[in-house]
């Protein structure tokens, strides 16, 4: 039997978590990211930390996203990147943390440890979006899963993601 999975996914790994016991363990996680923090969006990062993902803009444009809301709200918002921190091929994204975001102390964490495919779906459902805004990007394999998972994806016109989006050339 041979069974054919576009890209590598499947839509059995990546998917919305529907039952009692998912969604349970999808909030056990959500609490050992958060703590007792109270968090109202949730944005997510997953990709490598190299300079053509632009992950310095992205974080520079969430501050801009924070700014432009009620402090009281900006500080519920938070910024998941599950990357590398600093990588000789990208940024040293606690750098860019430092002077982006010292009026949003609790506003970007970092998930760094290696994940299973089940803890990032895990993670795909705590989002409210997930994000790449990458200089070339030949198809966005964690955007495929965030669809999967039912996350909305924010995301420039580029490469394969014009296909994912429904963009045509003209």
């Amino acid at each position: 039997v041979v069974e054919y999975i576009p890209h590598g996914l499947n839509h059995k790994i990546y998917r919305p978590l529907e039952t009692t016991e998912e969604v349970e363990a999808m909030e056990k996680m959500k609490t050992d990211l958060f703590g007792k923090d109270e968090v109202d969006f949730i944005l997510f990062f997953n990709s490598r930390n190299i300079r053509r993902k632009q992950i310095p803009d992205t974080m520079l444009a969430f501050r801009y996203f924070l700014d432009k809301l009620p402090k009281e709200k900006a500080d519920k918002c938070v910024f998941v990147l599950h990357t590398e921190v600093i990588s000789e091929h990208g940024t040293d994204l606690d750098a860019v943390r430092k002077i982006f975001f010292n009026d949003y102390p609790n506003a970007i964490r970092f998930s760094t440890n290696k994940l299973s495919n089940d803890d990032l779906n895990k993670l795909y459902n705590i989002a409210d979006a997930q994000i790449l805004l990458t200089s070339n990007e030949g198809w966005g394999l964690t955007l495929t899963e965030a669809i999967l998972a039912g996350t909305p994806i924010i995301a420039n016109v580029t490469g394969g993601m014009q296909d994912q989006m429904g963009f045509e050339d003209e």
